[in-house]
């Protein structure tokens, strides 16, 4: 059986840490199965910084959060289109590109590269 995966890229909001999320397509979703710290130049060397997703992100029961908040939770900016941490702020600041907004839901996401 072949399996579609990827690395998608976040930044932790407590520690201002970029770290790599797998993903896999099951379906006609995505879904995330691991997560590991990971630093900037070998995320850029393996190209994790230009993977692009679009789809649902729902997570595994293997999957273990951020590597260091250990959240679950994630937003995605509305300006960049990176994700970051989520701890259920009403409003939260991309530690990407800086902008602040008011968070909402949403079922599916268009997730970008890291582009430093």
């Amino acid at each position: 059986m072949h399996v579609t995966a990827n690395v998608i890229l976040a930044k932790c909001t407590s520690e201002n840490k970029i770290y790599g999320i797998r993903v896999e397509r099951q379906s006609k979703d995505w879904v995330r199965t691991w997560a590991f710290p990971i630093q900037e130049d070998i995320a850029q060397q393996e190209g994790f910084d230009t993977v692009q997703i679009q789809g649902s992100l729902m997570e595994t029961s293997e999957y273990p959060g951020c590597p260091y908040c250990k959240t679950n939770g994630f937003f995605i900016c509305g300006t960049c289109g990176k994700l970051n941490c989520y701890h259920g702020e009403e409003w939260t600041t991309c530690e990407w590109c800086g902008n602040s907004a008011k968070t909402s839901g949403a079922n599916e996401f268009k997730v970008e590269g890291g582009g430093y």
